[in-house]
């Protein structure tokens, strides 16, 4: 196959975490999580054959080694050239990483094609070891849950579980305070070790809303009742996080930010994995845009500092593209 002069183009979403749903495993199944892709921020590839790995661009050094994991775990001994014209900030709650490997991935399997599934390239590049909401949010789009691994077998990317469409109208107002950032992944490791698994009914809880009120909300467009149990299902782990994030939230200011959402009509608020990221839930895109001009402000005042912005929720997932010959 003739590849000269082939560009291939990523587009990703970016994801919010709402919770993991199950750490015990007693029956069977441990991990799952919820979450939903959104359209912002995201990150932006462009790509194409070459001699040798060139990459031009941000996190240069994370894109080279993806870009050799995958080369070489596929037999490929020519190169790529990739250029990053736009990220997703790292360590924020956003699943930056995820989105970076698969993109990278994808494009390669586009430039030699290898016809590899998202599932795929994330094994190759090992993403989607506890949660699946980043891998699926790239490949489908959406609200999605996903039902963790057998704990007899955990390898592999969790199992899709559920998917839909989030209604076009609603809108999520983000903001990001400027705080020290603690690893997320480093957090979560410590956290898996540290802490004894959740009781029984505090999964009970998370589940059971999950079924009866989340997944019945976004089939009937019903923001409220979504807004209700997107926060229940993050205030709750919260509460079983407060000893390793030193309080429901990671830092005083997602607690101040998110009581300030809540205080000004967000329908549902939360934290985005380990943060600093934290969201609310609004209607319409002109009420979206006044919130987060009011966000904005507040994470600037009395020295506080920060920024906000809207997200629209992505329902596509990542657009990859190509041209040339």
């Amino acid at each position: 196959m003739e590849r000269e002069g082939i560009e291939i183009t990523v587009k990703t979403p970016s994801r919010l975490h709402f919770s993991m749903i199950d750490l015990r495993g007693d029956l069977g199944r441990i991990h799952g999580s919820v979450g939903v892709a959104i359209d912002n921020p995201s990150i932006v590839l462009k790509a194409k054959e070459a001699p040798s790995i060139e990459v031009k661009g941000l996190r240069i050094d994370r894109v080279k080694a993806f870009a050799e994991t995958l080369l070489v775990s596929s037999g490929i001994s020519s190169g790529v050239s990739i250029e990053v014209l736009s990220d997703i900030m790292e360590h924020s709650g956003f699943g930056s990483g995820t989105q970076l490997a698969l993109a990278i991935g994808s494009a390669i399997s586009e430039i030699y094609g290898l016809s590899l599934t998202a599932e795929e390239i994330a094994l190759k590049l090992n993403r989607s070891m506890r949660s699946g909401i980043g891998t699926f949010a790239f490949k489908h789009g959406g609200f999605i849950v996903d039902a963790g691994h057998k704990t007899n077998s955990a390898t592999g990317v969790p199992t899709l579980l559920f998917r839909a469409n989030v209604p076009e109208s609603w809108r999520f107002v983000i903001g990001v305070p400027t705080i020290p950032i603690k690893k997320s992944g480093s957090v979560e490791i410590n956290a898996f070790k540290k802490l004894d698994p959740p009781p029984a009914t505090l999964i009970g809880e998370i589940s059971r809303t999950i079924l009866m009120q989340m997944i019945p909300a976004i089939l009937e467009e019903d923001i409220v009742s979504f807004g209700e149990a997107m926060t229940s299902v993050d205030f709750r782990f919260g509460e079983f996080w407060r000893e390793i994030q030193g309080g429901r939230f990671t830092h005083p200011l997602i607690e101040e930010g998110i009581e300030f959402l809540t205080d000004n009509g967000a329908l549902g608020v939360g934290q985005s994995s380990w943060g600093p990221a934290f969201y609310g839930l609004s209607e319409g895109e002109a009420q979206a845009r006044k919130t987060c001009m009011d966000l904005e402000r507040y994470l600037n005042e009395e020295g506080r500092k920060g920024r906000a912005f809207v997200a629209r929720p992505d329902n596509r997932g990542a657009i990859v593209s190509k041209t040339g010959i």
